[in-house]
């Protein structure tokens, strides 16, 4: 898990004027590995405040996209444009601490965050609050368990106060509750704090109650719209992932 700088990133980080309350905005976007194109020309829009969750099956390009919004991916064509002064975090799929040093739970929270914001305690106590670690940080980062883990990544994006948070495949770690946790946290921060979600998923029926948007991709986007409109969602998903 990592926090990005926009005004640090490459040039395919363009501005964004908050027009309608955007705050990313990505057109016409392809990617290839080598011969293989993995995106084809991806359109999408987040608002401030938004979940918006991307779905398709393993191979269809949902990790290649939101590694594009991170800037981890950067040969691609078209473009990705953030809003004034965005600050992103990006959860990764598969966050290793295998190979972390000792350390428990409090000194690797703060360790994301600049100094004043570990001066602003009450920031602090109310991430750890809402997404209910107090009683694991002095426990060993090593010995959580893996949905814990995820919560502790989540507090530290909240604690950086990010205005975007990017997660990749977030739960899939979990069992049922703790999904279940999960999504009511996101769904708490977005509508609360104003802060936009772009999440990966597989897993249609868990994420359309937290999300506001579902994008269906498998290399392209075959359907996108709001959630609480899908009606025929499940013959849709079912549709573009066998393709």
């Amino acid at each position: 898990m990592f926090h990005i700088d926009v005004e640090k990133k490459s040039i395919f980080a363009k501005k964004l004027s908050n027009v309608n309350n955007c705050i990313l905005k990505i057109e016409n976007l392809t990617l290839a590995y080598g011969n293989k194109k993995v995106l084809d020309n991806i359109n999408i829009s987040v608002e401030r405040g938004d979940i918006v969750t991307i779905l398709g099956p393993n191979g269809g390009g949902k990790t290649s996209l939101v590694k594009a919004v991170a800037g981890i991916n950067k040969g691609f064509i078209g473009s990705i444009v953030f809003a004034d002064n965005v600050k992103i975090s990006y959860m990764p799929q598969n966050f290793s601490i295998g190979n972390l040093m000792p350390i428990t739970v409090e000194p690797f929270l703060f360790n994301s965050s600049s100094k004043r914001f570990k001066k602003n305690q009450s920031i602090v106590t109310e991430v750890i609050e809402l997404v209910g670690i107090g009683n694991i940080l002095k426990n060993q980062v090593l010995e959580i368990s893996a949905g814990q883990t995820q919560l502790l990544l989540l507090a530290r994006c909240l604690i950086s106060e990010s205005d975007l948070i990017i997660l990749d495949e977030p739960v899939s770690a979990m069992d049922i509750n703790a999904r279940a946790k999960f999504y009511d946290i996101i769904n708490k921060i977005a509508k609360e704090r104003l802060v936009s979600i772009l999440m990966t998923s597989h897993d249609l029926n868990s994420v359309i109650p937290c999300s506001d948007y579902i994008i269906c991709i498998n290399n392209t986007i075959y359907y996108q719209g709001k959630s609480n409109e899908i009606m025929e969602l499940n013959e849709i998903f079912s549709s573009y992932a066998a393709k």
